[in-house]
């Protein structure tokens, strides 16, 4: 993958290097994917507005979690001519965020301080998609949205087709991160939804694996059929550990696993927020 194409913006989310990544994308004028939290949004600026070109025409959004859409409010601010792209479903909680921030301080009580205080992006910054659109970008450079839903209904994918490059958001997990579980955060993952997209992406032309969490990879078929096979597996442990135990005793078992006791108290949270979504979707499935 050509280096003068893709650069890879490091957000330091919760402040902790190599967690969270914004993506620059060079074709006639910069393009970026993700946004990261409001709390990281002055460093993507920053980032930003030292290149010769620094506005960028479009941010590109995978789906509206904090974590990947926070920082959208201060970006349209700082780059009032900058549009913002996201899946329909989506839009209304960029333009008015109280809903979202609710659902946050449910979800994760204990790091929700942690993504920062977004803000609203202006209705005339929003473009919205559903999937299937392709993006011009210049120099050949040409980005399609994917529809990908299961981690959220809202949820697509960016794909660089001159590249063979996938912008995954949280649609196939993350990569050289500590938090290894599959992404099935609350209220709810779409079990059926997320087992077709990992099928639909295996059909694409694909080489490079973009995450969000964080970092390029190439082998894109061997990870996805990977994380297909993790996703199955951790759906049928959380089911069978749920037979016998109360869902705060199935997060404490996991999270009592040696490979995740040295880890930070925000990636443990992580961590149980997934298996609590886990359990909600089983359930929900069950009814």
């Amino acid at each position: 993958m050509p280096a003068s194409l893709i650069e890879t913006i490091d957000t330091n989310q919760f402040d902790v290097p190599h967690s969270g990544a914004t993506y620059l994308i060079r074709g006639d004028c910069p393009v970026l994917i993700e946004s990261g939290t409001a709390a990281s949004a002055g460093r993507t600026i920053d980032t930003l507005k030292a290149l010769e070109d620094s506005a960028p025409e479009f941010i590109f959004l995978t789906h509206v979690h904090l974590d990947h859409a926070g920082g959208a409010g201060h970006l349209a601010r700082a780059f009032p001519k900058t549009k913002i792209v996201v899946h329909e479903r989506g839009a209304r909680h960029l333009a008015d965020t109280r809903q979202l921030l609710d659902s946050v301080r449910v979800a994760a009580p204990d790091i929700f301080h942690r993504y920062g205080e977004p803000l609203p992006v202006p209705e005339s910054q929003l473009v919205t998609v559903t999937g299937g659109e392709v993006f011009d970008l210049g120099k050949n450079v040409q980005l399609q949205v994917v529809a990908t839903p299961g981690h959220a209904p809202h949820h697509v994918c960016f794909y660089e087709q001159g590249s063979r490059t996938l912008f995954t958001g949280d649609a196939v997990g993350n990569w050289n991160n500590p938090v290894d579980v599959p992404l099935t955060v609350p209220p709810r993952f779409d079990i059926p939804r997320g087992l077709e997209t990992l099928q639909s992406l295996q059909l694409l032309d694909l080489e490079y694996l973009a995450f969000t969490h964080f970092g390029i990879t190439s082998n894109a078929l061997d990870h996805l059929q990977r994380y297909e096979r993790q996703l199955i597996e951790w759906l049928d442990e959380i089911g069978k550990l749920a037979i016998s135990l109360e869902p705060a005793d199935i997060t404490k078992q996991i999270l009592d696993r040696p490979c995740y006791r040295g880890l930070s108290e925000t990636e443990r949270n992580l961590i149980a927020m997934c298996v609590v979504g886990a359990t909600l979707s089983l359930q929900t499935d069950r009814e």
